[in-house]
């Protein structure tokens, strides 16, 4: 695998833990690079079939081309994992016997300078997953009032600098306008004094990411919907990449795990995280935590 590919996090877990079958019909929600998806395929032939879906138009193009030789054993969808009863509806597929949530960023949305999500992105400040999408975080960044600010940065970002990051983007903005990722970044880091291992943008990055693309609210709204699209014994597989979106995913899964007549069951006590080997491997993975559910 060449360095510039994208590398799918906890594969071999995530392909254990779906106890995919030959004739399964799955899901791969946020196909991206297609790492996972591919996999699913391999795992699933010859017969298996794979509704990959994806809000980033691009994406789509790439796992069409990276998925060819299993052409006809897949439908690809741009669209949002919170349209996802939709988009079974439209492919003429009812119930599935897994799904893959994968919350990343992808290494090609990285590397996309127009995205705007690297520190060193000299393209304009954008984050949108889709160009369907109004607001981009230049619209927050500069047209935001601090206050709202301070507020995503520590809701979001759990950013304890929330006040000064907001105060010197506020600053800085009312002389001449944020244009780029790498302006934020360094505009971030001047404010915030002495740099340690981890740069000090990381979590405001982190929050107008989510802010611009409403990943916590379209989290929450999905995983209902894709219980319920799960056949009997079929199962949920979800990677998160901090703790905000695990603590989302593992508030909803415990309850329903524990009802009088419970809804799932967990395949999983306790997160699966990417073992030490893959870390060094594949740094990008070192945050993710995994975690899957089985319907009953």
């Amino acid at each position: 695998m060449s360095k510039s590919e994208h590398i799918p996090v906890l594969l071999n877990e995530v392909i254990e833990g779906l106890d995919l079958s030959s004739n399964d019909t799955v899901i791969d929600a946020t196909v991206g690079g297609a790492g996972h998806a591919q996999a699913i395929l391999e795992k699933t032939a010859p017969s298996g079939k794979l509704l990959g879906i994806d809000w980033d138009a691009k994406a789509i193009e790439r796992a069409r081309e990276h998925l060819k030789r299993f052409s006809n054993r897949i439908i690809l969808k741009t669209g949002n994992y919170t349209d996802i009863k939709q988009l079974l509806y439209e492919s003429g597929i009812n119930k599935v016997n897994a799904i893959l949530l994968d919350l990343g960023l992808s290494l090609d949305q990285l590397k996309d300078s127009s995205r705007g999500f690297s520190f060193q992105s000299e393209g304009p400040l954008d984050m949108r997953f889709s160009d369907q999408m109004d607001t981009t975080a230049f619209d927050i960044v500069n047209t935001w009032p601090e206050n709202d600010l301070v507020q995503i940065f520590q809701e979001y970002g759990e950013e304890r600098r929330a006040a000064r990051a907001a105060r010197n983007i506020a600053t800085a903005r009312s002389h001449a306008p944020i244009n780029t990722a790498k302006d934020l970044a360094e505009l971030v880091m001047r404010g915030a004094g002495r740099r340690g291992k981890v740069h000090p943008a990381t979590r405001i990055f982190q929050a107008l990411r989510i802010a611009t693309n409403h990943e916590l609210d379209n989290v929450k709204q999905a995983l209902p919907n894709m219980i319920d699209m799960l056949s009997s014994e079929g199962r949920l597989a979800v990677i998160t990449f901090h703790s905000l979106e695990d603590r989302i995913v593992k508030q909803y899964f415990k309850p329903l795990a524990k009802e009088e007549n419970p809804r799932i069951k967990l395949i999983n006590k306790k997160v699966i995280k990417p073992s030490r080997e893959e870390q060094v491997k594949n740094p990008a993975s070192r945050s993710a935590k995994l975690r899957i559910v089985e319907k009953i």
